[in-house]
């Protein structure tokens, strides 16, 4: 009977998926400007579930080891945020760089990218 009444609501044109969650971070690319050699810096972005969802955050990956990183939250409730907290070593450094954060979480798009900018300078 459930499956039944399940079928004849989809054909009706009624949802018949879980709601999904949507990552959005406050910025896509944090730029440091310019920075001192041998020195750490703290940096962070808000992320955001739009979606009806909840969404998970499954992990938070820096391409590069002079990047530490942390979430407040790793479950976010729709409408809910949480910082995505980094900190930046620039321990012999000198030029410019680009570095990225990974995100993963269960969207759509299961990677979500933040760019991480500086320009070091002795």
């Amino acid at each position: 009977m459930y499956k039944t009444i399940l079928s004849l609501l989809c054909i009706l044109g009624y949802s018949c998926t879980a709601p999904k969650p949507d990552l959005v971070l406050s910025t896509s690319i944090y730029d440091f400007g310019i920075l001192e050699t041998n020195h750490i810096y703290k940096g962070a972005v808000i992320i955001k579930n739009v979606g009806k969802g909840v969404l998970k955050i499954q992990a938070v990956d820096p391409d590069c080891s002079c990047t530490d990183v942390s979430v407040t939250k790793k479950e976010l409730s729709a409408g809910d945020t949480c910082l995505l907290k980094f900190v930046y070593n620039t321990h012999l450094k000198n030029g410019k760089y680009e570095n990225y954060i990974c995100i993963t979480a269960n969207t759509d798009s299961l990677v979500h990218i933040l760019q991480i900018n500086s320009l070091v300078d002795l």
